[in-house]
C-alpha cells in the first residue's frame, strides 16, 4: 500500500484547499497522513486521515503568532510585511518541519511512499536538495495561490502587473524580476542558510520559483487559462482545476427572505471572505451605499457575526449562505480577490467586480481581469462611485459574462482530485 503524508503550512488558507484531497483519498482506500498545526486536529480527524502535530515552535496559531509579535500589525501590506511574514511563518519553521516529515517517512521505511505540501511548506524542500534522510518515492507541490515562479514572459508575483513577452516586455519582465529578487535578498539569505542547515547539499533556488520547480511534480489548482502563460514552465507542472470548497457546500438554513432572491432579475453579492473581513468598510459598506439606487438585489455575506447600521431598501445581509446556493442566482459578484472564492465563481460562470492588495489578492485580481471575466478595482478600498461604475459595466458588458462561461467551460474538463490521485499513481509507477 502506498502511504500518503498531506503536509500544511498551519494557516486556514492552506489547510482547507488539502482538507478535500485527503477525504477523497482516504475515500479510495489511501492510507493518509495529515501533519499541520494542532488547532486542526478536529476538522483533519474529520476526513478520516491519521493527524500528526507539528512539533515545537513550528505548530503555531498565526492569531497568536502575531499577538506574540506586535510590530507585525503595524506594517502596511507590501514588501516589508511580506518579508516578515516569510521570515516568521515559512522560513524559521524549516528545520522543524523537515524534521517532522523525516520522523514520519522513518516509519513507513520500505513502503512507497508519497508527500504532498502545499506551496508554502518549505520544510519540504530539503528532501528535493540533497538533505540525508529518508527520501519518498515523489513529492508533489500542491499549488494553492496564483503561480509564484519568475518567467521571461511575466512581471513578478506580487506586482499585480499583466503578462508581456514582446521583445519590450521581457526586458521589464527580467529586471523586474531582478528588482524583486534583490529586493528579498535577505529573505533568500536567510531561507538558504537555513535549508542548508538541514545538511541540503543543493541551493535553494529563489524561494518564489523554488515552490514550483523543486518538487518532482506541481499539480496547481486552478486552470490554464486563469493564469499568465509561460514559454518557459517547468514540465513538471500541471494544471488540474479547483477542488470543491467545503465552505460554499455547508448546510444552513437559507434565510426567510431568499425567496427575494428566487424571484429578482439581477444579484450583486458583496463579499469580504471569511477570513479577511475583520472591516467592513473596505468593501461591504461601500458596496451597499454605491449600488442603493440600482435596481439590483444586493445580498451581502459578511462571514462573520456582526451587524450593519443603514442597509439599503435594496439590501439583504446574512452571516453566510452556501456559495453553492448563492452563486446560480448572481449576476455580478462583488469581491475582495480570494482565490478560492473566485474560482468558485468562474466554475459557475459568475463575473467579478474585484477589490482587495492583501496577500495572494493582488495577484488574483489581476489575473481575474486579464482573463477578462472582472474589472479589478486595484485598492483596498475602492470609492463607492468606482464601485457603482464598474458594476453597471459588468452588467451592461456582455463580454465579462462570456469570458466567465469560457472559464467555466475550462473547469469542467477537470476533476481536480481524481487528477490528483492519478498524479501519485504515476509517479509510483515511475519510481517502481
Amino acid at each position: 500500500m502506498t502511504q500518503i503524508i498531506i503536509a500544511a503550512t498551519p494557516a486556514y488558507g492552506h489547510v482547507a484547499p488539502l482538507r478535500p484531497i485527503a477525504a477523497d483519498l482516504v475515500r479510495r482506500g489511501e492510507h493518509v497522513t495529515f501533519l499541520t498545526g494542532s488547532s486542526f486536529r478536529a476538522s483533519i480527524e474529520e476526513t478520516g486521515a491519521r493527524f500528526v502535530s507539528l512539533p515545537g515552535e513550528a505548530d503555531f496559531d498565526i492569531a497568536e503568532l502575531v499577538a506574540r509579535h506586535p510590530e507585525r500589525a503595524e506594517l502596511e501590506p507590501g514588501p516589508v510585511a511580506l518579508s516578515w511574514d516569510l521570515t516568521h511563518v515559512f522560513i524559521k519553521p524549516i528545520p522543524l518541519q523537515h524534521a517532522a516529515l523525516q520522523e514520519l517517512l522513518a516509519e513507513y521505511d520500505g513502503e512507497p511512499v508519497v508527500v504532498l505540501h502545499d506551496t508554502s511548506y518549505l520544510g519540504a524542500m530539503p528532501m528535493g536538495l540533497g538533505a540525508p534522510g529518508f527520501r519518498p518515492a515523489a513529492v508533489i507541490g500542491i499549488g494553492i495561490v496564483p503561480l509564484t515562479m519568475s518567467s521571461t514572459d511575466t512581471a513578478p508575483f506580487g506586482l499585480g502587473l499583466p503578462p508581456d513577452a514582446s521583445p519590450e516586455g521581457r526586458v521589464r519582465n527580467i529586471e523586474a524580476n531582478g528588482a524583486v529578487q534583490e529586493a528579498f535578498a535577505e529573505v533568500q539569505s536567510l531561507a538558504v542558510e537555513t535549508v542548508r542547515s538541514t545538511g541540503a547539499t543543493r541551493e535553494l533556488p529563489f524561494f518564489l520559483d523554488a515552490a514550483v520547480t523543486v518538487p518532482d511534480r506541481y499539480l496547481h489548482l486552478s486552470i490554464e487559462d486563469l493564469e499568465y502563460p509561460r514559454s518557459d514552465a517547468p514540465a513538471s507542472l500541471r494544471f488540474v482545476g479547483a477542488v470543491p470548497d467545503e465552505r460554499s457546500t455547508r448546510s444552513v438554513p437559507l434565510p426567510e427572505w431568499w425567496p427575494e432572491v428566487d424571484a429578482a432579475e439581477r444579484v450583486v453579492v458583496v463579499t469580504q471572505g471569511t477570513i479577511a473581513n475583520h472591516d467592513l468598510t473596505e468593501l461591504i459598506e461601500p458596496t451597499l451605499k454605491a449600488l442603493a439606487d440600482l435596481d439590483v438585489l444586493v445580498v451581502a455575506t459578511l462571514g462573520r457575526d456582526a451587524q450593519l447600521a443603514d442597509v439599503p431598501a435594496n439590501a439583504r445581509v446574512a452571516e453566510f449562505i452556501p456559495f453553492s446556493e448563492l452563486l446560480p442566482h448572481t449576476s455580478v459578484l462583488v469581491s475582495n480577490g480570494g482565490y478560492g472564492g473566485v474560482q468558485q465563481a468562474l466554475q459557475l460562470g459568475v463575473p467579478m467586480v474585484l477589490a482587495g492588495q492583501t496577500e495572494d489578492k493582488v495577484e488574483v485580481t489581476a489575473r481575474t481581469a486579464w482573463a477578462g471575466a472582472a474589472v479589478n478595482l486595484a485598492t483596498q478600498r475602492p470609492a463607492a462611485a468606482d464601485i457603482r461604475n464598474a458594476v453597471e459595466s459588468v452588467l451592461d458588458t456582455p463580454a465579462y459574462r462570456e469570458s466567465a462561461v469560457h472559464l467555466s467551460a475550462q473547469y469542467g474538463k477537470h476533476d481536480a482530485l481524481a487528477e490528483i490521485h492519478a498524479s501519485i499513481g504515476e509517479l509510483i509507477a515511475q519510481r517502481r
